[in-house]
């Protein structure tokens, strides 16, 4: 009874070191014009080179509970050199969007990627604290 309560665990680690891993991060990655990914290079998809990391969460696991392996991400907030420069922007982006009736109708050309830009900035900060 011993020898078979010994043995089990020595087949087990055998075969973990003796099996190949089955992707490996050497392993190169293809992506497909369907926006699938595959690592077999026979489907004729270009090579992939990733550009950050993927975290693949167990199931039942949270982001929030996660957080002591990744820690604290780093602020993404820039420093104005005049703080009155993003209350002169909200200005122009309001002038736009009456101008242009919300970004609809555009009578010159330029007004629009000016307008997709600031649109970007205020609808993600939402209204900077003007004087």
């Amino acid at each position: 009874m011993r020898v078979t309560m010994l043995v089990w665990p020595v087949v087990a680690l055998c075969l973990f070191v003796v099996s190949p891993l089955h992707a490996s991060v050497d392993e190169p990655m293809f992506r497909c014009d369907d926006g699938t990914f595959t690592n077999v290079a026979e489907r004729l998809c270009p090579p992939y080179e990733p550009k950050g990391t993927v975290l693949v969460l167990p199931e039942g696991t949270s982001f929030a509970s996660m957080r002591a392996l990744l820690g604290e991400p780093a602020p993404k907030t820039a420093q104005l050199s005049d703080p009155t420069a993003a209350c002169n922007l909200y200005k122009e982006w309001q002038a736009l969007n009456l101008r242009t009736g919300g970004g609809v109708n555009f009578t010159y050309t330029q007004d629009v990627p000016r307008w997709i830009a600031l649109s970007r900035i205020f609808t993600a900060i939402g209204a900077p604290h003007c004087p």
